[in-house]
């Protein structure tokens, strides 16, 4: 069974998959994890032997680009920047520009599965190295009919495999699980649910996406009036910045109203959509035209975060940022 553990596989750490805390990471974001994690290692063996060019103040830190990743993992450049966002929302690691082109990317431990949590991969650690004593089944323990568990990637003491082992079932409960019938029209606001929502993973980061689903209730009319009201107002405001010659044909002008490439939008939106429902649903002043205040605070938030993304990676005169001010102005 040591092949399992070969150097020829990449791990995945096992708490990716129990921890409630990475459930809406992406199977290809964890691989990506993975070859960052894999990758710290040969930084650690560097710095072990006195070679310290991966090594400074914050700890250890890898150099992996996009394109890199892209060749290794058969992926869009766009689709590994998005994967790289997930796993900067989740705290897996943390990125910091390093000269013109280079980014230092930290890479973190993730957070160890907590003891009450009902495991999805209970089996995975389970040590196939520690041979385990036979016992007749008809004099078997309860206990001994439990899988022993390794506790190298979790602090669960007991945890009981009812599912993957033999325990038998209390006569009064059923093998089956029952599962409450739903209507076929609930049927459908689920799909087209899953549907808006596969699509917005795809340029939001999973806790927008998370904050968007509680804000529409699980409706399909009012997540897709979110997600449309949105890209309106950033719609709007990629209008005013193109208004300016100085701005219409600039790269980055571009660069500032996307997504994907302005880090302030992709991860100031959480913050933007918590805002509103302070104050459209727990504030103490009554809101008359909701529609209309989500759509204008969600606009300024986003033309301050295209200013700002201007200003920090590009070099502006004290007069180009008043220009900038007032042209972004509503």
């Amino acid at each position: 069974m040591k092949s399992l553990t070969s150097r020829a596989f990449l791990p995945i750490n096992t708490d990716l998959f129990n921890n409630p805390k990475y459930q809406e990471l992406s199977c290809d974001a964890m691989v990506l994890y993975s070859l960052y994690s894999q990758r710290k290692e040969v930084s650690a063996f560097h710095s072990q032997t006195g070679n310290d060019t991966f090594t400074d103040s914050e700890g250890i830190f890898i150099y992996f680009s996009n394109d890199e990743a892209s060749k290794i993992l058969r992926m869009s450049v766009r689709k590994i920047s998005t994967l790289r966002s997930q796993l900067i929302d989740c705290g897996l690691i943390s990125v910091v520009r390093h000269g013109l082109k280079n980014f230092k990317i930290y890479v973190n431990t993730p957070e160890t599965t907590p003891a009450e949590t009902d495991l999805v991969l209970p089996w995975a650690n389970f040590d196939f190295e520690k041979p385990i004593k036979s016992v007749p089944a008809n004099s078997a323990s309860t206990k001994s009919q439990k899988l022993p568990i390794n506790q190298s990637n979790n602090n669960q003491t007991k945890l009981l495999l009812s599912r993957e082992s033999n325990e038998s079932v209390p006569q009064n409960q059923s093998n089956t699980p029952v599962t409450p019938k739903k209507s076929e029209k609930d049927g459908l606001n689920d799909l087209s649910l899953d549907s808006i929502i596969t699509r917005l993973k795809d340029t939001f980061s999973l806790p927008v996406v998370s904050r968007l689903k509680v804000l529409a209730n699980n409706s399909y009319t009012k997540l897709k009036w979110f997600s449309d009201t949105i890209f309106k107002a950033k719609s709007q405001v990629t209008k005013k910045l193109l208004s300016d010659a100085r701005w219409l044909y600039n790269p980055a002008s571009q660069e500032a109203t996307r997504f994907e490439s302005n880090d302030l939008l992709k991860r100031g939106l959480e913050s933007a959509l918590l805002q509103i429902a302070e104050i459209v649903y727990k504030g103490k002043e009554k809101i008359q035209n909701k529609a209309k205040f989500i759509y204008v605070y969600l606009r300024n938030f986003m033309a301050n975060a295209v200013k700002q993304y201007l200003i920090d990676n590009y070099e502006l005169t004290e007069d180009d940022e008043i220009e900038l001010n007032v042209l972004l102005s509503f």
